[in-house]
Order: structure tokens, then sequence, then C-alpha cells
């Protein structure tokens, strides 16, 4: 039984490790040649090849669990027309003894791949930060345009960071009963040890007082707590959603935008787990090829729609219609309550 585990496991991995490759390298092109025009002048093909790598990380982060169900699939359509199934069934290999095969492969490769999401999609996402500033990762339209702080007193309005300077800073100072006093522009800041440095400043004032342009900012905000308050929460390292989640007055996104994210990479494995349990009734065909196609056809959509319903409920979290946790568990829930009903009905190999 065990050769048969490792087997199973075996084609599994194998079929993983192409579909992969496949999807992110097609999904890596598409992206270089549609965001050609952000890249430096005269960075040609080494400075488009750069921008795919840094971008692969986030690529297979969007990419993983659609490549776990395609895998297996493929895994089982392969046994199908190699004839290998019918054997299975006659040494008496039920359904969920298949699973229970493929259980530690496929949880074991859905957490490497979170900790390497977790581990190097943050750090190709600084890097691409730094080379061509945070606006130019603003891919989803759910991350806000500019970024919003509460700074004791005032409101600050900040459009971009490029390298450590910021650009379009602009200052709202509220008087005593909560109304605006003054409003200050900068074109740019740069960092000092306890605040910024203000840039071609000006003010305009609404209490009567003359204009005085602070020449500083003073703010406990540094180049690298702005990157991470500009980021898409989706490309944060868990620790530091755990922190954004728990901070109040920085930043546009709120608390439960990073939340389910969080919740998201960790439950990674039991999206995987219900995959399984989708996958192998699913494929359980011993008549013609046509029926494993159609099978694998069938989960497919089935996976489409999870991925559909699945980024539906987290918009929803993160603009804060429902909890984080609903958001992330109730379409887990749903799919290994789908599988489990599907392997019971097929519980033994015919």
């Amino acid at each position: 039984m065990m050769h048969l585990d490792r087997y199973l496991s075996a084609i599994f991995l194998k079929w993983l490790l192409i579909t992969v490759f496949a999807m992110t390298t097609l999904l890596g092109v598409l992206d270089a040649l549609g965001n050609a025009d952000l890249l430096p002048a005269g960075a040609g093909f080494v400075g488009q090849m750069r921008y795919m790598v840094l971008r692969l990380p986030m690529l297979f982060d969007r990419i993983l669990l659609f490549a776990l169900l395609l895998s297996l699939l493929l895994s089982y359509s392969t046994l199908i027309r190699r004839n290998e199934l019918v054997p299975l069934a006659n040494a008496g290999l039920s359904v969920f003894a298949q699973i229970r095969a493929l259980l530690p492969a496929v949880i074991l490769a859905s957490a490497v791949s979170a900790l390497f999401i977790d581990q190097v999609s943050p750090v190709a996402h600084r890097a691409l930060e730094r080379w061509l500033g945070a606006g130019v990762l603003r891919d989803d339209s759910r991350t806000p345009e500019t970024l919003w702080l509460s700074d004791a007193r005032r409101l600050v309005e900040v459009e971009g960071l490029v390298g450590d300077t910021i650009t379009g800073v602009t200052l709202y100072e509220r008087g005593d009963k909560g109304r605006i006093a003054a409003v200050t522009r900068a074109a740019s800041a740069s960092p000092l040890p306890d605040g910024w440095a203000l840039e071609d400043v000006s003010q305009i004032r609404f209490d009567g007082s003359p204009p005085k342009p602070p020449l500083t900012w003073q703010s406990p905000q540094t180049p690298e707590t702005l990157r991470l308050l500009m980021a898409a929460p989706r490309d944060l390292a868990l620790g530091d959603l755990y922190r954004l989640s728990r901070m109040t007055g920085s930043g546009s996104q709120p608390a439960s935008a990073y939340l389910v994210w969080l919740f998201n990479r960790l439950s990674l494995p039991f999206a995987a787990t219900g995959l399984l349990l989708l996958a192998v009734p699913l494929m359980q065909r011993f008549g013609r090829r046509e029926n494993s196609d159609l099978a694998l056809a069938g989960g497919a959509a089935i996976g489409f729609v999870f991925m559909v319903a699945d980024g539906v409920l987290k918009t929803m979290a993160e603009k804060g219609t429902i909890s984080a946790v609903a958001a992330v568990v109730l379409p887990v829930l749903a799919l290994i309550a789908l599988g489990l009903t599907l392997a019971l009905r097929r519980r033994t190999l015919r």
C-alpha cells in the first residue's frame, strides 16, 4: 500500500510542477508584455526578464489553488489513460483510501507554497517598488490611489513613494471643533530621523491667521511603514498583515482587508484538502476516454465557480461588509462539504 501511496503522490507532484511552471510562465509573459510601458526607458530584454522574475511570486500566489485542482484532475486523467484505475479498484483501494494516500502530498505542497509566498512575495514586491515606484504595482482596483493617515490633529494625504521620497504630501490641520484650519501642500518630502523634510511647500489657512508653511512633518512614519501601508494586503507577509490589522489611524485600508488575507494564507492547506475531496470522486471513471475528459472539464468548471465566489466574498470582507473569518471559512467549508458528499456516493470503486 505504501508503494501505491508514493506512486499516486509522485504523479500528483509531477503534474503540479508542470502546471505551475506553465501557468506562471504564460501569465508572466503576458504580464510583462502588457506592462512593458511601465519599465524605465532603455530597459530592453534584460529589464523585461527582471520584471518577469520579480512578478512570478505574486502570479504564483494568484494561480496556486487552481493549479492544485488541475494537477489533481490531470493526475487521475493520467491513471485513466494508462488503464491503471481498474487495477486500483481490483486492489480494493476505495475513494477515501485514495484521498488518504494523496492527502500528505497535497497538504505538504500547499503548506510549502504558502511559506514560499509568505517569504518570497513581499521581498519581490519591495524590489519592484524600489525599482519602478509604489504606484506601478496598483493593478488591483480595490487598492486606494492615495494613502491617508491620521496624525494627531492632522489628516495627511500621500500620493506616492519613489525610493525613500514621498511625492504629493497634503497636511490637513484641524481646529478646536474639528474644522479644517489650514491645508499645507508639499511637492515632495525626504526622510529625517524624526519625521520628514518638506520641499516646495505652500499653505492656505482658513482661521484668519497668516500662512506659516512648515518645513518639516513630525511623524513616526518611515519609508518602510509607508510602503507597507501603500501595498496591496495580499502581497504582504503574515507578520505585517497581523501588525497592520491591529493598527488604527493609519492607512486607507480597514483592518478587515488585512485580516482576510492573513486568514486566507493560513487556510491554504484546508482549501487544498477541499479540492482533493472534490477531485478524487469526480475522476472515478472506468469507461471511455471521453468520460474522463468530461469529468476533468466539470472539475475545472466547479473550481472556477469556487474561485469566483471566493473572490466575491473576500472583496466584501475587505470593505467590511462581512467578517474576514466568514469570507475565508465559508467557501472552504462549502468545498469540503461538496467533496465529502461526492466521496460518500462513490465510497468504493466500481
